[in-house]
Order: structure tokens, then sequence, then C-alpha cells
């Protein structure tokens, strides 16, 4: 089997500068300040907060944030390495996704210092949730770019739509469907996709078909100009934390009745655990239902054979790196620096080549 992932490196090959970090984050940021009718998904204050974490990461670079959360040891370690020699006087010398884990240490930093007062609560869980999922907004107001993204496949030869269609397999960390226009297959979307509506957001799904129907509960409401915001697409600072995500709710597909009553109620909370059961009897009367969960990424867990990476950095999303033993990888790299990451990952035997040199060969 022959296969083949994309990341962002794709858009930014034939899109441009406009795909770049520091591009995307302005884009979005201007949309935000030009466009009233998006506050209702995204709310201004995600500007100031915004420039609050810009401000916080010389701190975190200097190690004032060292001990706030021991759980992020290795992705601090690796956000301190990565930054400590960089000019990092503009916002797009940060990753977009790096920033994420700025905002966990600043929301984990104040909780530390407020516990047992009033403030505590503007700063708990519920709260950080809420200001990554704007923050994620913002980002993906700037991704999007008002529909231009998904009109990106016109612009690629022939000759790479034939070499698309070489593969059995094609994967991908983008959001949109500028390869599911070309390739005659179905392309595996590991982290989302714009025209997926996320089951929270979906009024059908089976998550509100239970009773806790979050649709309904938190009077949510779908703006048809802004609908890929509420889409399948995810950000996160770590790789692993993305692996999670993906995986939990196939995980609660699959357990039991019983396996959750033997769950502690000191680790859950009872609502949380009578609902699980609720959907288990709902799963028992119809099989076909289910919570989503992303195909994708198990499809391309299960992938065996040679597969090319292009337009991808081990930086963020090393749990595409770490695949398998039966897998034989050819990475295409953009930088030294990127091949020095994708060394360090991949295993013994990868086969590393410059990704100009592919691009070059189809415009001869």
């Amino acid at each position: 089997m022959k296969g083949i992932i994309f990341g962002n490196g794709l858009n930014i090959k034939f899109g441009g500068k406009a795909y770049f970090n520091g591009k995307i984050l302005r884009r979005g940021f201007s949309l935000l300040q030009q466009k009233k009718d998006v506050y209702s998904v995204v709310p201004p204050e995600t500007l100031d907060f915004f420039k609050e974490m810009y401000k916080s990461v010389p701190d975190i670079i200097d190690g004032l944030y060292d001990n706030v959360d021991t759980s992020v040891k290795v992705e601090l370690k690796h956000f301190k390495e990565n930054y400590i020699l960089k000019d990092i006087t503009d916002i797009g010398s940060i990753g977009m996704e790096d920033y994420f884990l700025v905002l966990h240490l600043i929301f984990q930093y104040n909780r530390n210092f407020y516990r047992g007062t009033d403030n505590e609560m503007y700063y708990n869980v519920t709260a950080e949730q809420q200001a990554a999922e704007c923050f994620r907004d913002l980002c993906l107001l700037g991704i999007y770019n008002g529909g231009k993204l998904d009109k990106l496949h016109t612009r690629y030869s022939a000759k790479f739509i034939e070499y698309i269609n070489q593969f059995d397999s094609v994967f991908t960390t983008n959001y949109d469907v500028n390869l599911d226009a070309v390739y005659r297959g179905s392309v595996q979307h590991i982290h989302g996709q714009f025209d997926v509506l996320d089951q929270r957001y979906d009024p059908l799904s089976f998550r509100n078909m239970l009773s806790d129907n979050q649709f309904n509960k938190n009077n949510l409401i779908n703006p048809e100009k802004y609908l890929f915001l509420h889409s399948t697409a995810l950000m996160d600072y770590s790789g692993q934390h993305k692996f999670d995500k993906l995986m939990a709710e196939k995980n609660l597909n699959n357990i039991t009745v019983q396996e959750i009553m033997k769950v502690p109620d000191s680790m859950v909370n009872i609502e949380s655990k009578e609902l699980a059961i609720e959907a288990k009897n709902k799963q028992k009367e119809n099989p076909s239902l289910e919570f989503q969960y992303s195909k994708a990424l198990e499809k391309y867990m299960d992938f065996s054979g040679e597969l090319s990476i292009i337009g991808l950095s081990a930086s963020n999303d090393n749990h595409i790196f770490v695949n398998h033993k039966k897998v034989k990888y050819m990475y295409y790299y953009y930088s030294a620096e990127d091949l020095k990451l994708a060394k360090r990952i991949l295993p013994n035997g990868s086969i590393y080549k410059p990704v100009q040199e592919l691009w070059d060969s189809f415009s001869s």
C-alpha cells in the first residue's frame, strides 16, 4: 500500500504567504474587528486576551511558569528550546498552536494563585476551555480566509493531481476540501474538517439525542456564514492531547455499562455517569448510534506500507510521526530544522528528501 499525508505546507505552496502563521493570525484579528456579525461566535474580548498571551511569552521562556503545571513539562521544555534563541518581536514568530500552551499556563497559574478565593472561578477549567475555544475560532477565521482557502486546488497542476491519485490512501491534517476536490478516493481528515459539524452543534447527532441535549440546553445556534467555526476542526498545543481528544469518543462508544458502574464516584460526577449509562442503553436499542469520533485517525493508525509526508513539521503533531513499525516513511522537508526534528522521531531506515525538488518536478 502507498499512502501520503499533507499538512499546511501544501496550502502555503499554493496559497503563498497568505497562509503563513502570522498572516493567518492577523487576518483573524482583522475579521473580528471588521465583522460584528461574528461576535455571537467569537467575542471581541478574544483580541485583548490574545495580547496578554503574547506578552506572557518572554516570561515563559525565562522560566517563570516552570512549576505551574508538571503535566506539561515535555511541551514546556520543547516550547522554551524552540523560542529561546528566536526573535519573537512579531506575533507570527510563535506557532499558532503553541499559543494554546501559553493560554493553559496563564489559566493554571491563576488557578493556583487564586485558589480558595472568589476570583478562582474566573480561571477554572471551564473558563479555560471557553477561552481556548474562542481563540481556536479566531485562528479558524484566519485560516478559512472567507472561503478562499477551499479554492486553492484550482492552482494544482495536472501533474500534481496525477501524483496525488497514484496513492491508495490520502491523509491530511488540513481542514479544507482541496484534496477532496481532486482525489478520486476518500480523503481522510485526521484533525477534522470545516464541512462537518461537531456533534455538539449538530442537532441530529447522537450526543444531542440524550437528555442532556447540548444544542438545546445551551441555546446554540449555527450561523450559516460561520458554520466552519462549529466544525470538527481540532487545534491543540500537544500532539498527545489531540490524539486523546480524537479517541475519547471512540472509547465511550466501546465502554460497557458494567465498566461505567465500576468507575468510582470520586473520579466522575454522578450526572456524567448517568448520562453515559443512558447512552449505552440507547446504543443497545439501536447499535447504529455512536458518538462522533475520528475514523480518519483510526485508518491512519491502521495504515501499513509506504507513507510520504509533505508539508508537516514534527513540532506539534508528533502523534503523526510515531505511527508504526509497519510503515516505511518518506519525509519531504522544507528546512534544515524540519529535517532535524523529523530525524529525532522517525525510525531508522526512513528516507528524507527536500520538498522543493518534488514541487519542481510538477512544473517541469
